[in-house]
């Protein structure tokens, strides 16, 4: 899933309404085939201005750049990282993916016993160092997301994936010269090959065992193309947390823009890539201003200081401000992300799933949606399915049995689960490290950031009618997603997955966390075998309804286990100057800058 964390890998939803849409309606073109596609929109304005520059409003600081791991797996910086790395599927406004043809020539199923995928990348593709994007950077980003103990980053340790969907299924990665024919050279260490080098490598064949249903998802959308020659040299794990005047020296673009300026928690610039192959962007420049909060992004358009806004979390008092800017295009879907609550059941008492039923009969869910969402989108509900969202194909609600409070039940759970009521209403353990003390639970989530802040108020005082105390704790988002999840360091935590429509996204969430190089996504220190064979059933499936089937009944085990409690499917609102043209809203976790390259000031 995407974190967004709000969160790498997400599914497929159709929006299931729209207060204002935009007056340009975009479309996609077509899916991969042996004779290419596009990655632009059929319907996109033509009367459009060159030049110009454009702001938008983010509300959370950058973990770091490379979205592929699970420290830096944010939505925004996936946001950013659209114009800047190349991407072989590029997910639409509809929630399809297509492909990037300005990147392929073709992309091209040629045999199933093995899966045999053919990606023919453009003669012209290069980073904007001069290097070639050719079959070197195809099999680096394999090797380093592949989830093998064999292989390590350039400082000895394993690789830190965001998620190893696919990339695990890969057998082989083989490049070639289209010009000759001739194979890369390639060795073989440890299993795994471990240089491809040729010149001009530009068709890259890719064979998958077991076959891969989601294979338009990898090397694309939220889990773009790392440059590998910069990699191999930095480090992937840590070699682009890098801030200032070295960021667009080692994030080096393969795409429209590259990054002119990069002021740690203040802003990122973008300025066109001079050396870019295909058709270049409209805009000049794209800052990427950070604020502390969402509250300041209607202020901050008001008063002409952005242009575009696309709160992290909305709240009504967000949408109603907004209601009374003028020049302004509102749009408001609903999203291809769930707010929920982790339990880390490394915690002694988590790790007991009774407690973790007990917190869930607790909490009034249907209360946390209509104090937060509910006023602005009705037809928001609690949270039935982690792993398909409503609007999705094969939608079910998995969690019906968690929908209506039920104080007598948690309380009796807690009860067997080797609690006793002390005198001032909260239960206390009678073992371990809390015992005869009322049971306490860390919360945390992110600062700034009022929807969380009114969930964990409710939350606590849900959890005080079942008799346990929580202590909310907010944090900067780098923090909680750079290093409290990733390192375990919490008991209870709030945040969003961000989705997109692939639905093996979620294998590196829920997937045994014993299985820390294809499981990292995993916070809850998580384990079932049956589950592991449901996600890994899903994946190789042969046609969308067993791939949908297989991770319904997974999504039914996880609701059994009480590993996560979804709350409530997200509500996206983006707002725009009637300035610009071709801006979309997009629910999946490609995010509103999923077609930048197209924006730009209306023509006259």
């Amino acid at each position: 899933m995407k974190l967004r964390k709000v969160g790498t890998f997400r599914r497929l939803i159709s929006p299931v309404a729209v207060l204002a849409v935009a007056g340009v309606v975009m479309a996609a073109c077509g899916s991969s085939s042996s004779t290419g596609t596009t990655a632009t929109t059929a319907g996109s304005s033509s009367n459009v201005k060159k030049g110009g520059s454009i702001t938008y409003a983010l509300d959370e600081n950058l973990a770091g750049w490379n979205v592929n791991t699970s420290t830096d797996n944010e939505l925004v910086t996936t946001e950013i990282l659209n114009m800047i790395w190349p991407s072989t599927f590029i997910l639409n406004d509809k929630s399809t993916p297509v492909m990037n043809s300005q990147l392929l020539d073709s992309a091209t199923v040629t045999g199933t016993n093995p899966q045999t995928v053919v990606y023919k990348i453009n003669p012209k593709a290069n980073w904007s160092d001069g290097q070639p994007i050719d079959a070197e950077d195809f099999w680096y980003n394999w090797e380093a997301q592949s989830g093998s103990s064999k292989v390590t980053d350039i400082d000895g340790k394993p690789f830190d994936d965001a998620t190893t969907s696919g990339y695990s299924q890969i057998q082989s990665v083989t490049g070639s010269n289209p010009a000759n024919g001739a194979a890369c050279a390639s060795a073989t260490i440890k299993g795994i090959p471990d240089t491809i080098s040729c010149a001009n490598g530009k068709t890259v064949t890719v064979k998958f065992s077991p076959s891969y249903a989601d294979w338009k998802g990898i090397w694309g959308s939220d889990n773009p193309i790392v440059p590998a020659h910069v990699a191999a040299k930095v480090g992937w794990n840590t070699g682009f947390n890098v801030t200032g005047t070295s960021t667009g020296q080692t994030v080096v673009s393969g795409a429209w823009y590259t990054i002119q300026n990069d002021t740690e928690n203040q802003f990122v610039v973008l300025k066109k890539n001079p050396s870019y192959w295909s058709t270049p962007a409209n805009l000049d420049t794209i800052t990427f201003q950070i604020f502390n909060g969402d509250t300041q992004a209607v202020p901050a358009m008001q008063n002409g200081e952005v242009q575009v806004i696309n709160p992290l979390e909305v709240d009504l008092s967000v949408v109603q401000a907004a209601s009374h800017l003028t020049g302004v295009t509102r749009s408001l879907i609903g999203g291809l992300e769930y707010q929920h609550i982790d339990f880390n059941q490394a915690d002694p008492y988590l790790a007991v799933k009774e407690v973790r039923q007990a917190i869930a009969y607790g909490t009034d869910r249907k209360q946390i949606v209509a104090r937060n969402v509910g006023e602005i989108l009705s037809s928001i509900t609690p949270a039935g399915n982690r792993m398909i969202m409503p609007g999705q194909p094969g939608y079910q609600d998995n969690g019906s049995q968690y929908d209506s409070v039920n104080v007598a039940k948690a309380k009796s759970l807690l009860q067997s689960a080797g609690m006793t009521m002390g005198s001032d209403g909260y239960f206390q353990p009678k073992t371990g490290p809390q015992a005869g003390k009322d049971l306490t639970f860390t919360y945390k989530t992110t600062s700034g950031n009022a929807l969380r802040a009114n969930i964990a108020q409710l939350f606590q005082n849900d959890m005080k009618a079942i008799g346990i105390k929580i202590t909310p704790t907010f944090e900067p988002a780098k923090t909680l997603f750079g290093t409290d999840l990733p390192n375990g360091q919490f008991q209870m935590a709030q945040f969003a997955w961000s989705v997109t429509p692939f639905l093996s996204g979620n294998n590196s969430i829920f997937c045994s966390y014993t299985n820390k190089a294809n499981c990292s996504s995993n916070h809850d220190h998580y384990a079932n075998p049956q589950v592991d064979q449901l996600l890994n059933q899903g994946a190789s499936a042969s046609s969308t309804q067993a791939e949908i089937n297989a991770y319904n009944q997974a999504d039914k085990l996880i609701w059994d286990d009480m590993v996560t409690l979804p709350l409530f499917q997200s509500v996206i609102f983006t707002a725009w100057s009637n300035k610009y043209v071709n801006i979309t809203n997009n629910a999946t976790a490609q995010g509103i800058t999923w077609n930048a390259n197209e924006w730009g000031l209306k023509g006259s």
